[in-house]
């Protein structure tokens, strides 16, 4: 079910978007019963979230990489997603609130509306960190990691060690001279959707052997990888 969500992460996020203002809105009819149930509804919708974004993040991520030509991409991660659902009903319901308070003549919240604001500016940054391409890629030449505010591009002749951690790996590198760093990207962890003793494996592999390097992003490729 996750592998489906996050293969339609556009249409996860819109669909969870368009169900929070609809449920918003017709919390605003002022019918009690419809009100009782929408707002149960809502706060359903935001506990399934954030249940379903733990229970993600702590689950055991797949040993294995997306092929794409000429690269393998690590997959998306589920709990980044989920998460981003969550906030975009706590946004929704933020200002549903905001309207409540209006509508009632109780005048404005200064900071309910501040934290409401808050939360819409955040919401796009978010949208954005789950539906772009983003995350580590494995090329012939090296690894990339871009992330909504920056990138690192570590080359094969940096000689770069990994080692799992939690969410990632932690790149060591004998010629760290020969990195490439844009933007606000500091150090040298890789956050990845695969697991990640998989992928430090993956990375000690390819730089203990350049021979397997031109195979990476092939069929053949993924038969070089370890646990394969």
């Amino acid at each position: 079910m996750l592998s489906k969500i996050i293969g339609h992460r556009w249409m996860f996020l819109v669909s969870v978007l368009c169900t929070a203002v609809a449920l918003g809105s017709l919390l605003q009819a002022q019918i009690p019963i419809v009100s009782v149930v929408c707002a149960a509804l809502l706060a359903l919708l935001t506990m399934s979230l954030a249940v379903a974004g733990i229970v993600a993040s702590s689950a055991r991520r797949p040993a294995t990489f997306l092929p794409h030509p000429g690269a393998f991409a690590a997959p998306p991660h589920g709990g980044t997603l989920l998460s981003t659902g969550m906030l975009t009903v706590i946004t929704v319901q933020s200002w549903v609130w905001a309207a409540e308070r209006a509508h009632r003549g109780l005048g404005p919240d200064r900071l309910q509306i501040a934290v409401a604001a808050l939360l819409l500016l955040l919401l796009p940054l978010a949208w954005y960190g789950a539906l772009g391409r983003f995350g580590m890629i494995l090329r012939p030449d090296g690894i990339l990691d871009r992330q909504p505010l920056g990138s690192i591009f570590v080359p094969w002749e940096a000689a770069p060690t990994a080692r799992p951690a939690r969410h990632g790996v932690k790149l060591g590198l004998a010629h760290p001279e020969l990195l490439v760093r844009r933007g606000i990207r500091p150090g040298t962890m890789i956050a990845t959707g695969a697991d990640p003793a998989f992928t430090a494996r993956a990375i000690n592999m390819y730089t203990a052997r350049p021979d397997y390097r031109p195979t990476i992003g092939t069929h053949d490729g993924l038969r070089h990888l370890p646990d394969h």
